[in-house]
């Protein structure tokens, strides 16, 4: 069993070591993970918002500035960039068809979009929908469980 369990709330940002876990709980926001394997080594990042542009806030709140700040933390911590990969979860459209903002959707392309940016390969993704979800990293393996709300949790 892991001797912690690391929560992170909106715009929140952690990096940790195994056995360590970190655990997010998302809607139209998305979990994106950095997992350096062979130093069992990662963090997560939990965005609310595509882009910087939109507004003032944590560098944790918008995709292009969260995972700039989550791949800086992670090679501070001693990951290396080419042992990197991602997986993302989260981008639920939360007030089905009556909100036209498609957040959710606009959400995972910036986080996709900023992955790319930085060569770092996406490996995995439990996305869209239209229910909440929990995402916990496993820092020990680089697995991450991604549970809906009131479903079987899955491993991606």
């Amino acid at each position: 069993m892991p001797d912690t369990l690391h929560t992170i709330g909106i715009a929140g940002l952690k990096v940790a070591r195994g056995p360590e876990l970190i655990r997010t709980v998302l809607g139209s926001c998305v979990g994106v993970t950095l997992f350096d394997r062979t130093r069992k080594l990662g963090g997560m990042a939990h965005v609310i918002l595509p882009e910087s542009s939109q507004g003032a806030g944590d560098r944790g709140k918008f995709a292009d500035t969260a995972v700039d700040w989550l791949l800086e933390e992670v090679l501070k911590a001693g990951g290396q960039r080419d042992k990197l990969a991602a997986k993302i979860a989260g981008g639920a459209r939360m007030f089905g068809t009556a909100n036209n903002t498609h957040i959710g959707e606009r959400n995972i392309d910036a986080v996709r979009n900023r992955l790319r940016k930085h060569n770092i390969p996406l490996i995995a993704e439990a996305i869209g929908g239209g229910k909440g979800r929990k995402m916990t990293i496993d820092l020990e393996t680089g697995n991450v469980d991604v549970q809906i709300i009131g479903e079987t949790p899955q491993t991606i």
